[in-house]
């Protein structure tokens, strides 16, 4: 897959915004929120409303794909940034400004091989126990490790989450993160049936966080409360 991807977007002078501005989108590839289709193109349901929101907002803007961790950082650090689909938590709260939800919940849980019967959790403690593979950078890696497990001991990290599918199907990790729609549509890429894997284990603390998209601090305030209308005039519960 190549990256980044980019969409341009309303490339003329729009009213009540300045013609010299410009929002730079950032995202990464995850099924079913905002993901590459077969023919290359930017969709998913996430991407479809925040593309809906900036245009009402009539604000000029550009979508960047790229791996979740540089996403991450881009919005961290540089102004007039938008970061998607990205979980609201206590440590990320000062980073950004939020506006939220914009998807239902995504509900992750820890998966398995079918075939490791050797595996067994029955609580969020024998975790600790197994490898868990995580995307870096992202909502699970930071809650895994708040619950004190360690990088390169049991928490191991890859770029994306189809890189985390692949570490488990070949045996390199007992565990790994994701949610329920996006992981089985990794394995219909793969040309794996679903029974490859199973569900091992549901945190149900760490789905008490919301969808949203971020923007950058140092972006306008008008900008913010733009984005903040629009989201309240398109966004359905």
């Amino acid at each position: 897959m190549l990256f980044p991807y980019v969409i341009n977007a309303n490339e003329y002078t729009l009213e009540n915004i300045d013609s010299k501005y410009h929002l730079s989108v950032v995202t990464e590839n995850w099924y079913p929120f905002n993901y590459l289709d077969k023919n290359g193109e930017l969709t998913g349901s996430s991407t479809e409303l925040v593309k809906s929101i900036l245009e009402h907002a009539n604000i000029p803007y550009e979508i960047n794909v790229y791996p979740w961790q540089r996403s991450y950082s881009l919005a961290r650090t540089q102004k007039n940034t938008l970061i998607y689909s990205i979980f609201r938590s206590p440590i990320r709260e000062e980073m950004f400004h939020w506006v939220c939800p914009i998807s239902t919940k995504a509900i992750h849980s820890v998966y398995k091989l079918s075939k490791r019967v050797d595996i067994k959790i029955n609580s969020k403690n024998d975790l600790a126990e197994y490898s868990i593979n995580v995307t870096r950078g992202t909502f699970p890696h930071e809650f895994f490790l708040g619950k004190g497990m360690e990088e390169g001991v049991n928490l191991q990290l890859t770029a994306t989450n189809e890189a985390n599918l692949l570490m488990l199907i070949k045996n390199r990790v007992d565990l790994i993160v994701e949610v329920e729609i996006g992981v089985f549509q990794m394995l219909r890429e793969l040309g794996l049936p679903e029974n490859t894997i199973e569900k091992a284990y549901t945190f149900e603390e760490m789905n008490q966080a919301q969808s949203c998209l971020a923007v950058s601090k140092g972006t306008p305030q008008h900008i913010i409360e733009k984005i903040k209308q629009s989201h309240k005039a398109l966004y359905l519960d």
